[in-house]
């Protein structure tokens, strides 16, 4: 017996793309897995236009989340950055650094960058290893903050460092700190870069190794910021 074909006149196909609007993504799923090898076109046609819509409203959502996210990073660096100065001040201290003069506003610009970074990596961490279901040592969970330490730390580590050369007219790299001029072209573009790479994280829009890694932003970073040698010579 061959198996029953499903109507496809126009009352039928309005009933069941209402019925298939009311599906839930798992359900959705599982739908299509039905339909997909269907010989007619019209069932195939209407769960797949739901399935992108489920798929729209997800990166919207995600979008969401990674702007709230961005937005708690570097609200919560900015109030650490003086717990982390602080803290760096000890360790310089009891390696028998001189006491320092005057603390002024300007000494904790270098280390906001990293106070945003310890932000990030900490919400992750809790995030992550609070999940039940499984073990500390979880080789899902370690993989799984090992890609947030290579892409989202590092992004957000550039985006403050970044904020910060816009606004003060010093951007702090690893191996130069140019002028208030380059500092502002360099952080232009670094920031634009590394709020691509925070956001391609959590909506998974381009895949492959150049934009699921930070590693081409770190290498871009430090050619840029060897402009900056133009400026101190």
């Amino acid at each position: 017996m061959s198996p029953k074909t499903f109507p496809t006149d126009k009352a039928s196909l309005e009933k069941y793309e209402k019925r298939v609007q009311n599906f839930t993504l798992g359900r959705l799923e599982k739908e299509w897995e039905a339909v997909k090898d269907d010989p007619m076109p019209e069932r195939r046609d209407i769960v797949a236009k739901e399935l992108r819509e489920w798929d729209k409203t997800q990166k919207q959502a995600f979008r969401g989340l990674a702007k709230t996210l961005l937005f708690v990073f570097l609200g919560l660096g900015g109030c650490v950055t003086e717990y982390v100065y602080l803290f760096v001040a000890i360790i310089k201290r009891m390696l028998g650094a001189p006491p320092h003069p005057e603390i002024i506003f300007a000494d904790y610009l270098p280390y906001y960058s990293y106070s945003c970074t310890i932000v990030c990596l900490t919400l992750y961490f809790f995030s992550i290893w609070g999940q039940k279901g499984s073990s500390f040592f979880d080789i899902n969970k370690i993989k799984e903050f090992g890609h947030i330490v290579i892409t989202e730390a590092f992004s957000v580590f550039f985006i403050a460092n970044g904020l910060v050369g816009i606004v003060f007219g010093h951007y702090y790299g690893f191996f130069v700190t140019p002028g208030p001029i380059v500092s502002r072209i360099i952080s232009s573009i670094i920031i634009t870069l590394s709020v691509f790479y925070f956001y391609n994280y959590h909506v998974d829009k381009y895949k492959g190794f150049l934009f699921k890694s930070a590693i081409p932003l770190i290498s871009l970073s430090l050619v840029l910021e060897q402009i900056g040698r133009l400026t101190i010579l």
